[in-house]
């Protein structure tokens, strides 16, 4: 029974078998993790373009006021955002705003 929890234990922590595998544990890290960074210019402007153009954006009458090409103006208004864009999208750029605070 010992051999058996020890080669268990081996197999567990990747000393036998294929070791260039990752055991990955469950975690409680939100979304934002190192790996998971979301990146504004490819994950969360597309978003804003599908709903906020034209007028967050250049040549839209908001752009002065809110130009929703920039990352900071997301984050610092997150609320008001978050109140039009609903669903996937509104987690995602919640998750966004989390890693920069």
């Amino acid at each position: 029974m010992k051999i058996f929890l020890f080669i268990c234990f081996l197999l567990f922590f990747g000393w036998l078998g294929n070791s260039n595998k990752k055991i990955i544990f469950p975690s409680s890290k939100p979304v934002t993790d190192i790996k998971d960074t979301i990146d504004f210019s490819k994950q969360i402007q597309p978003i804003l373009v599908s709903h906020c153009s034209p007028c967050h954006f250049p040549g839209g009458k908001m752009y002065q006021r809110l130009p929703f090409d920039k990352d900071t103006t997301i984050i610092n208004h997150e609320t008001g955002i978050l109140r039009r864009i609903k669903g996937d999208d509104n987690s995602l750029i919640k998750a966004f705003v989390q890693q920069h605070n």
